[in-house]
């Protein structure tokens, strides 16, 4: 069985790919886990960014009421993002909010994301919540989002960012980066201007059924990894902060 310090030094080699891969963005952005034990969840403690997380003392224990119930540092606002959906969705074992660029600049926009590329297939339905705090620090904001969410794994934040889960760390790892690729094909589509043409709904879900696998998601996460294993070793350190945003 794996122990709560390998699930965390797995979450922490997370944070740094999703800040390899384009979602840093400063000290902005949270990942948690939710805790084997029932207590809460473990977030990613505030005042360091996702490529700073390098083990378990990075995180820290909160109850979905929002007590520290273990770690140092501080807890970051915008918890009840976290809460609120592990509450709802109990098939959801990490969730995380970003501010990756591409796909915050289409959170701006009310067109539905196009499939440019095979990213896009995982997201045959990409909800948008329209909530117009700067920040979730609202149980009921928090709530709000968990609705627009609903079955999916990601949801769009209008002109603010975008929120993504998994049924494990490998998986909602992979969300965000695929989310991120296929925004960013997007937008470089949609400027390209060109006469395009796109696949029916009925070519999606078979796309969608032949590339986002379990094997799809495991072959993703240790790529990710060994890809992060090279910079670290340039660094000349294990694990290594990322400052890549």
């Amino acid at each position: 069985m794996t122990t709560q310090e390998e699930l965390l030094l797995q979450l922490a080699q997370a944070c740094r790919i999703l800040e390899m891969e384009g979602h840093g963005d400063m000290t902005l952005g949270h990942v948690s886990l939710r805790d084997p034990g029932g207590r809460g969840f473990w977030l990613k403690r505030n005042r360091i960014g996702l490529g700073e997380v390098l083990g378990p003392k990075d995180f820290i224990l909160v109850s979905f009421d929002g007590h520290q119930l273990e770690g140092e540092g501080g807890r970051h606002s915008e918890w009840p993002i976290h809460s609120q959906i592990l509450l709802r969705r109990p098939d959801v074992k990490v969730v995380a909010h970003t501010h990756a660029f591409h796909a915050s600049v289409l959170s701006a926009s009310g067109e539905p994301l196009l499939p440019f590329t095979l990213d896009a297939d995982y997201f045959a339905h990409l909800p948008r919540d329209a909530t117009e705090a700067a920040l979730l620090t609202a149980v009921e904001d928090g709530d709000t989002l968990a609705r627009a969410l609903g079955d999916d794994f990601a949801v769009l934040m209008a002109n603010h960012g975008i929120t993504f889960c998994g049924t494990s760390i490998e998986h909602a790892t992979c969300v965000g980066v695929f989310l991120e690729k296929a925004a960013r094909a997007h937008l470089a589509g949609m400027a390209a201007g060109f006469a395009r043409s796109m696949p029916t709904e009925a070519t999606r879900a078979r796309r969608h059924a032949q590339v986002m696998t379990p094997a799809h998601v495991e072959h993703s996460w240790n790529y990710f990894c060994r890809k992060l294993a090279s910079l670290d070793a340039t660094s000349g350190r294990s694990p290594a902060p990322l400052f890549l945003s």
